[in-house]
């Protein structure tokens, strides 16, 4: 795996989690080559090589390229829509012009828990949208609040992610690593900003998603330490 960062999914974890996932990566014979970029790939004596920008060459059967996506803004250049990284909508999905709206990878929405614009690329985010949009259509207006939400299996490791972390000022751990079974409390101004859960209670998936919605302040140390997170749950009982 050739990535440019000096850990993996150095965008959305913490080096303790990024040094985990690398553990486990390795012990499935996964080799890391970080600080590097592919520039080129070759053939050469009948063998693929990938060339790397710090100079080396890496035998190939095949490669998967992990590199994002843009959205395909071509369709609608030509219109009156802003096209500035997406289609620009407003709270309740409606674009510029007026009856028309997006939902999906390519809406840029104000994200009302957030407080930034976001453009979410996951089927739980258009599920959602689509959902809201199509309300807001039939003229029931509503903004479209929604907690980002993604989930990934590798190998033998299932996790799920809420929120967006970026601001926090404090993580908190729970579980244990060496038993796969952790979870990452991201917290800002001791509110819950996002949360990564892997194989832990199922009261932690549920008041995850909750707790960065409703946004109650949380004791870091109590986070840490108590067995039961409802106890911790000053917004258990109130509806979504």
């Amino acid at each position: 795996m050739v990535f440019p960062d000096d850990r993996v999914w150095k965008r959305l974890f913490t080096p303790p989690v990024s040094a985990f996932f690398e553990r486990q990566f390795a012990g499935h014979g996964v080799t890391f080559i970080k600080k590097d970029n592919v520039i080129a790939l070759t053939q050469k004596n009948r063998e693929c090589q990938v060339v790397l920008e710090s100079g080396k060459h890496v035998p190939t059967d095949f490669v998967v390229a992990g590199i994002g996506v843009s959205p395909c803004m071509e369709l609608f250049k030509r219109t009156a829509l802003d096209t500035s990284d997406g289609l620009k909508v407003n709270e309740f999905l409606e674009t510029g012009v007026s009856g028309v709206w997006a939902a999906g990878d390519i809406a840029n929405y104000p994200d009302q828990i957030i407080h930034r614009r976001m453009r979410v690329e996951h089927w739980d985010n258009a599920v959602e949208q689509g959902r809201v949009a199509m309300r807001n259509m039939m003229g029931h207006f509503q903004p479209f609040i929604h907690v980002p939400y993604f989930f990934s299996d590798v190998f033998d490791l299932s996790y799920e992610f809420w929120g967006d972390a970026k601001g926090h000022d404090q993580v908190v751990y729970r579980g244990n690593m060496k038993q796969k079974q952790l979870s990452v409390w991201w917290l800002k101004k001791q509110m819950l900003c996002a949360a990564l859960i892997m194989n832990r209670p199922e009261e932690e998936r549920a008041v995850a998603p909750r707790w960065i919605l409703r946004r109650p302040r949380l004791d870091p140390k109590a986070l840490q330490n108590t067995r039961n997170l409802k106890s911790m749950d000053t917004t258990f009982g109130h509806q979504d």
